[in-house]
């Protein structure tokens, strides 16, 4: 429960306040607490001035971006793993959607030695035109249009002539003139986003699945010429057929959320020093974003439009915790996906400790089971670990390992709340007898 009070100092000097709170809990009925804090009074030193707001909560970030922060071991990782034509590897970044692949591979130019060109493909933009033909007459559009920033032309010609000779015209044409104009120890990075949009083109007979075949071929005899593979967690459901062929060379890299100290930079840097963040409004935001990029940009975006409301030129904690329903409005299309990607377990375990994590503390599995039962909601042990290492792996869930217990806690405080607001464990009861049978069959032909 949220109190909240005023307090009119009768100056501007520093002074001290101290709480004493007494309350009750499941296991004690008399607890105190004491908290105690020095405060320091800061008046505005400059007139307010709205400010266009940086930040764009869903949107992969321009190269040039202000609100781009953290990343350096991914970029590290790419040029000790590629930065040399003597290596051959092959990189493949996995992460959850909208965790900041695609702003960091965009971003890669600046970070990379001028001998390494990176050449961004967005696998969600081919087999417009089905077939081969078309596909390597995109990549090699690509190839040449990061070489005119260079002011160097290189020439792609008609689809048309690509039909007859797709392979050799890509592989003893094109490539060749290309190195012709580059420096000896130049290597081009091919950085494929999205990559498993090219299996469903292969699935729709777009594209031929010989195209994965082609693609190794590539890697390990053509000079000069790297790859990074990009995607969410489907990348590894992929047919085994191309896993076999592709990624089992490959060097795999996690796309995660930032570090705390990107994620405080990214708070503060691109609206100071015209908007300036109470340490505890920052640290509120981390604990209701765990430093995941779209939730930071969500929560920044709608902080600074209530400063800008509100003709302000500081933020408090306070008006985080005010700004908490704006948030969920606005984020409300991805809270949903993260819900409708869940399976029934997954939802019942999600809504569970929505309302475990108000008491600030990890939760063993054993919690959430006692608290369905009231709902008649009932899973087995199997389900239960199941839905728990699906939700850690989605990093919806953070496991704690504690005096040789394994607890768990909600890893995005955003999440939990909207769960805790929108989604029923009463309306879930209503659908489990439904629900958990196919479920349950499926685990169980698993387990044979």
């Amino acid at each position: 429960r949220q109190v909240q009070f005023a307090i009119k100092p009768l100056d501007s000097d520093p002074f001290r306040i101290v709480f004493s709170i007494n309350y009750k809990d499941q296991s004690q009925a008399n607890r105190t607490q004491a908290f105690a804090d020095q405060v320091l009074l800061l008046t505005p030193d400059k007139d307010f001035v709205p400010i266009v707001n940086p930040y764009s909560p869903g949107m992969p970030l321009k190269q040039n971006s202000a609100v781009f922060f953290g990343r350096e071991e991914l970029f590290d990782f790419v040029h000790e793993n590629v930065g040399r034509l003597s290596q051959r590897n092959v990189l493949i970044f996995v992460g959850q959607r909208r965790t900041g692949k695609t702003s960091a591979l965009l971003r890669l130019e600046h970070y990379l030695p001028d001998r390494m060109i990176p050449v961004y493909v967005d696998c969600q933009s081919l087999g417009v035109t089905p077939g081969m033909a078309a596909l390597l007459h995109d990549i090699s559009w690509s190839i040449s249009d990061a070489l005119s920033s260079m002011n160097i032309s290189v020439s792609v010609g008609d689809l048309s002539l690509w039909n007859e000779d797709t392979a050799g015209i890509f592989q003893r044409q094109f490539l060749p003139n290309v190195r012709k104009e580059l420096p000896k120890e130049t290597n081009i990075v091919l950085i494929f986003d999205e990559f498993e949009a090219l299996q469903d083109l292969v699935d729709d007979g777009i594209l031929p699945a010989t195209l994965f075949t082609f693609f190794r071929h590539l890697m390990q005899h053509e000079a000069g010429l790297s790859f990074i593979f990009a995607g969410t967690h489907k990348l590894e459901e992929m047919g085994s057929d191309y896993w076999s062929v592709l990624f089992n060379i490959a060097l795999y890299r996690h796309v995660g959320y930032l570090s705390a100290d990107a994620a405080r930079h990214l708070i503060r840097e691109p609206v100071a020093p015209a908007v300036i963040y109470d340490d505890l409004a920052v640290e509120k935001i981390l604990q209701v974003t765990a430093g995941h990029p779209y939730f930071l940009q969500l929560v920044c975006y709608t902080l600074v439009n209530r400063a800008n409301a509100q003709k302000k030129t500081y933020i408090t904690i306070s008006d985080v915790n005010s700004s908490v329903e704006e948030m969920l409005r606005l984020g409300e299309v991805h809270f949903a996906y993260l819900w409708q990607r869940s399976s029934f377990v997954e939802r019942a375990l999600l809504a569970a400790a929505s309302h475990l994590v108000s008491n600030e503390r990890p939760f063993l599995p054993v919690d959430l089971v006692q608290y369905l039962q009231p709902y008649r909601i009932r899973l087995e042990p199997a389900e239960v670990t199941m839905g728990l290492n699906n939700l850690v792996e989605r990093e919806i869930f953070l496991e704690v390992r504690e005096r040789g217990k394994t607890f768990y806690d909600m890893r995005v405080g955003l999440v939990g709340i909207w769960v805790s607001l929108n989604k029923s464990l009463s309306r879930l009861h209503d659908h489990s007898a439904v629900k958990l049978r196919p479920e349950r069959e499926s685990l169980i032909r698993s387990r044979k």
